[in-house]
């Protein structure tokens, strides 16, 4: 069937949200909120007032406000999620750089291709290296063109002084680096034991570690582009493993998620009150349902959390 629904302006959206039963009370208000949302974005936030499909009228008494509350609170949920995020890259990057210099003895190691598993794509991953470090290859020469200047000083200062290999030691190149391209490298690396050396502090084998990195490089994308993480099932999520037997009880949710950010800080950032703040948050808004997120009613009990 071919798409043919024309575009709304902004009154006529309003006017369709309160034909559908949203008790809207200031309309200057509900504009403003739809000039700068938009009518999709907010949409996903009234799934759960309706009579049940989401073009089904709304649950009789909902209001614009009570919806505005639960953006707000997602939107603040990102914020508290990027910041672990944050940490938790950095901490890890930091521990994969050290463990694999050591191990190869070789500050350029990421370069040799045999320190690789069979399936993974090293002249792609070199490809993508090159693309964050500004290196241009000269197709009519074969030559790589090294940047003459880089945003970043100490990639600059390399080639400024070195430039030979013609790629930084890893721990610049690491640095340049997406979240997703370190996993993807993590998961790539050929050697058991250094994979095992990287993830024995988080306390789960590598395989784990890996699908650990993967389903949070996921989080961090999808709240980078203000994605909602409030009644969200994630398509990318943390494995359950051993170490979450009676804690990590809906991965699909941001429970899941939640869960496995709190084991990383817990090594990347030791002291950390992620937990706490986590638990003020949804204190702060007590008429969000947390259940739509994969928590239980008592799961501030659980030792986990060690928040009761």
């Amino acid at each position: 069937m071919k798409f043919t629904k024309p575009a709304k302006d902004f009154t006529s959206q309003l006017s369709l949200l309160e034909q559908r039963g949203l008790v809207v009370s200031n309309k200057a208000q509900a504009l403003s909120l739809l000039e700068n949302i938009g009518y999709y974005r907010f949409s996903a936030y009234t799934y759960p007032f309706r009579e049940g499909s989401p073009r089904e009228p709304f649950k009789s008494g909902t209001t614009l406000e009570q919806i505005i509350r639960i953006y707000d609170f997602d939107r603040e949920l990102r914020l508290l999620v990027s910041d672990a995020i944050e940490r938790a890259e950095v901490g890890i990057r930091s521990r994969i750089v050290n463990q694999s210099c050591l191990h190869f003895s070789n500050p350029h190691w990421f370069m040799d291709s045999s320190n690789f598993h069979s399936k993974f794509n090293h002249p792609a991953f070199l490809k993508k290296l090159e693309n964050h470090l500004n290196i241009r290859y000269d197709r009519r020469t074969h030559a790589r063109i090294i940047p003459q200047d880089h945003p970043e000083t100490f990639i600059e200062h390399y080639y400024n002084k070195y430039g030979d290999p013609y790629l930084p030691p890893f721990w610049m190149s690491a640095e340049v680096l997406t979240l997703g391209s370190l996993s993807h490298l993590y998961k790539g690396i050929g050697n058991p034991k250094l994979k095992k050396a990287i993830a024995d502090p988080f306390g789960v084998p590598a395989k784990i570690l890996a699908r650990w990195l993967h389903s949070t490089s996921h989080l961090r994308n999808i709240c980078a582009h203000h994605g909602r993480l409030w009644n969200r099932k994630f398509s990318i999520s943390p494995p359950k493993s051993r170490k979450h037997q009676g804690v990590l009880h809906h991965p699909h949710r941001f429970e899941g998620h939640s869960v496995v950010l709190v084991d990383i800080l817990d090594v990347c950032s030791p002291g950390h009150s992620w937990r706490t703040r986590l638990d003020q948050l949804v204190a702060k808004y007590p008429e969000v349902d947390h259940k739509a997120m994969g928590y239980l009613d008592d799961w501030k009990k659980e030792a986990f959390w060690n928040l009761a």
